[in-house]
């Protein structure tokens, strides 16, 4: 096991959280009772995406009036799998996160959000403005969309992605080097990082077998998608602070693609590049970190 992030790693907290079809877990920083910053990470990683974010936040003032959680999201990591029969849509991952608030009484959150987590926190925002305090998006502005005219295309490639995921097995991998390796290839980071993600992701079925936690239907297509006007309808009820973190080497067309169609949708919108790939948050932690708490303390803009 790598020896990156050791302080984050000894003080994690576990906690999970029971909904009414299954459990979500996560992992918790800083002081229990304090007010709330929401990590949430994106496809196929889970909530070691934010050790190297918790590292630094632990060494910051704000561990005594903070709680980092990361969480798991379904299918993700240490959390169940949706029930037979159920996909992955994004709004229930948005209803998820509104069981644990209301669960928890966590009446006013902060989100620090990477990749689909981003999207999920960018729909989140606008659907409840009034619990989101400052949202920090990393990667991912707006979300996947697909015009009207597409309807039954989509619905067509989702169905038949559903079939096809049916006959498929999870792959398995002899030792923990041959999943990193694989981990690390489907990735745009070093072998370390991908290790990092690795560990919360990887279940041990024997001694010489070794398989990924994840769900095998989170690779199948969304049946429907949101339009471009239905989705700035939602941006467009974002009150919070808000910055936006490109990576310099990463999906920076298709984010400027999601800029140009919804930018205006959000005025306050910060948007903020730095030096990294997709995964910038994991390679820039201390970057990432200074431009949320810039946000934190009003400096957004």
């Amino acid at each position: 096991m790598t020896a990156l992030f050791s302080q984050a790693r000894h003080s994690a907290e576990p906690v999970s959280f029971q909904l009414g079809w299954g459990q979500v877990t996560g992992l918790r920083w800083g002081a229990s009772d304090g007010k709330v910053i929401l990590a949430l990470h994106g496809w196929l990683d889970n909530a070691h995406s934010f050790l190297p974010i918790a590292e630094t936040f632990l060494a910051s003032e704000f561990v005594n009036d903070y709680q980092l959680v990361a969480l798991d999201w379904p299918g993700h990591g240490h959390s169940d799998h949706r029930p037979a029969g159920n996909y992955y849509p994004f709004l229930d991952y948005v209803f998820d996160a509104v069981q644990i608030c209301e669960q928890q009484q966590w009446h006013k959150v902060a989100v620090l959000a990477h990749s689909m987590g981003a999207f999920v926190g960018n729909l989140w925002a606008g659907i409840e403005p009034e619990r989101i305090t400052h949202l920090v998006s990393i990667e991912a502005f707006g979300l996947l969309s697909s015009p009207e005219s597409a309807i039954l295309d989509d619905i067509r490639q989702g169905f038949r992605s559903r079939l096809k995921q049916q006959g498929k097995r999870r792959p398995h991998y002899p030792d923990m080097a041959s999943a990193v390796a694989a981990r690390a290839q489907a990735g745009d980071f070093s072998l370390e990082l991908a290790e990092v993600l690795v560990e919360r992701g990887i279940e041990q079925l024997a001694a010489d077998d070794l398989r990924f936690r994840a769900d095998g239907q989170l690779r199948t297509k969304s049946v429907m998608r949101l339009t471009p006007l239905q989705i700035r309808t939602i941006l467009s009820e974002i009150s919070s602070p808000f910055s936006l973190i490109l990576g310099e080497h990463g999906h920076k067309d298709r984010l400027q693609i999601a800029l140009a169609e919804w930018r205006q949708a959000v005025p306050q919108l910060n948007v903020i590049e730095v030096p990294g790939g997709h995964h910038v948050h994991m390679e820039q932690p201390k970057a990432v970190w200074r431009c949320f708490t810039a946000l934190l303390a009003g400096q957004n803009g």
